[in-house]
């Protein structure tokens, strides 16, 4: 059986809540939350009153955006604990139009991998180069379909 994949690990997420009504919002949502991200980072990298805060914002990674307005961002241990502490002060600043309700550790979310067999069932490969090559536009022929096979899927007798 394959390793566990941890998924997130060295991320915090916020909790977000909008000041504002849903339908003037609305850009935030159609970009995935990207949108949120750029102006949470931009909010707390022009504190230049507070350097570390505003060098811990200007190194975050946006990582996801949640139902519910959950930021998931990502950065290096020490510029996650400045937004850490920076949120125990009270200084840690929200995007414009939201506030924040909460700030917390995303403990790394565990990916048990599935294993594939080595059997690939003959009927699959040959229905699936056939829709390939139709939707290429190419003329299945018994010549044009092993070299599809051929290419596409190496190491396998034909």
């Amino acid at each position: 059986m394959a390793r566990p994949v941890q998924l997130a690990p060295g991320s915090l997420a916020l909790v977000l809540c909008r000041l504002e009504a849903p339908e003037a919002a609305t850009g935030a949502e159609e970009s995935g939350g990207r949108a949120v991200f750029r102006a949470f980072r931009r909010a707390n990298a022009r504190c230049f009153w507070n350097s570390r805060l505003a060098r811990a914002a200007s190194r975050l990674a946006f990582q996801g955006w949640l139902r519910r307005g959950v930021l998931l961002v990502h950065a290096p241990p020490a510029s996650l604990q400045v937004l850490r502490d920076a949120w125990c002060r009270r200084a840690l600043r929200p995007p414009r139009g939201f506030r924040i309700r909460a700030v917390g550790d995303v403990f790394p979310v565990q990916m048990n991998p599935l294993a594939q067999s080595q059997f690939i069932p003959l009927a699959e490969v040959l229905c699936c180069a056939v829709s390939d090559m139709n939707a290429a536009q190419i003329v299945v022929t018994q010549e044009t379909l092993l070299e599809h096979l051929m290419k596409h899927y190496p190491g396998h007798r034909v």
